[in-house]
C-alpha cells in the first residue's frame, strides 16, 4: 500500500499539510467537541490537529472499542495517557464519560482508500459505520460532519459500498479539500 511505503518525514509533511484544511474549518472551533483517531498502521498522522485543538479549547474524543463481538465503539475524551488497545490502537488510560457521535460537530475518520463520490473503504471491521447508522436515515440536520483524513495515493475512482456504508462530507489530503455534496442525501447503491 502506497502510505506505508512513505519515508517518515514526508509521511509527517504530508500529515501536517492535511491537517492545516481541518483547522480551518468552521467546525473546529473552541467549545466544538471534534472525535479524531489515533492513528495505526501508517494512517495519516493527525497529531497537528491534537496540538492545533488543544490551543483554541476544542473538546477531543477518540473511539474505543467497546464490544470487540459486535464491533461497537464508543467516543472517549481525549485527556491525559494512553496505552494500547485493542488492535494495538492507542486509547485514553482514563476513560471519561463517552459522549453519542450524533452530538459531535466534527469526526475526523482514518481511511484505506476512498473514492469521488465519498464512498470510505476502512480496515473492514465496519465499526465506524455501525457508530454513524444514524446518519442514513435521519431526513433533517444530518450532523456531524465527516471528515476523511488521507494522502492523495488514496484517493480511487470507485469502490464497492454495501448499503450500510456511511459516506464522508469531505475529504482533506496534503493537496486539496474535497466536498462531496450528496454524501447527506444520497443513499448508497
Amino acid at each position: 500500500m502506497a502510505r506505508r511505503s512513505l519515508p517518515s518525514a514526508d509521511h509527517a509533511l504530508r500529515s501536517a499539510r492535511a491537517a492545516a484544511f481541518i483547522k480551518r474549518m468552521a467546525a473546529f472551533k473552541t467549545g466544538a467537541r471534534v472525535a479524531i483517531y489515533l492513528p495505526f498502521d501508517h494512517e495519516t498522522q493527525p497529531s497537528a490537529l491534537i496540538s492545533a485543538a488543544r490551543c483554541r479549547g476544542v473538546r477531543l474524543y477518540v473511539p474505543v472499542v467497546s464490544d470487540l463481538r459486535h464491533r461497537r465503539l464508543k467516543f472517549h475524551p481525549l485527556t491525559g495517557r494512553t496505552r494500547r488497545g485493542t488492535f494495538g490502537i492507542r486509547v485514553p488510560t482514563r476513560h471519561g464519560k463517552p459522549v453519542e457521535p450524533r452530538w459531535f460537530d466534527l469526526i475526523v475518520v482514518p481511511l484505506v482508500g476512498i473514492d469521488v463520490g465519498g464512498r470510505r473503504l476502512g480496515m473492514g471491521g465496519g465499526f465506524y459505520d455501525r457508530a454513524l447508522r444514524f446518519r442514513r436515515t435521519r431526513r433533517c440536520w444530518m450532523g456531524p460532519r465527516l471528515v476523511g483524513l488521507a494522502f492523495d495515493c488514496q484517493c480511487v475512482t470507485d469502490i464497492h459500498a454495501d448499503p450500510w456504508d456511511v459516506r464522508l462530507d469531505c475529504l482533506v489530503t496534503e493537496s486539496r479539500l474535497v466536498h462531496f455534496p450528496n454524501a447527506l442525501h444520497e443513499a448508497i447503491p
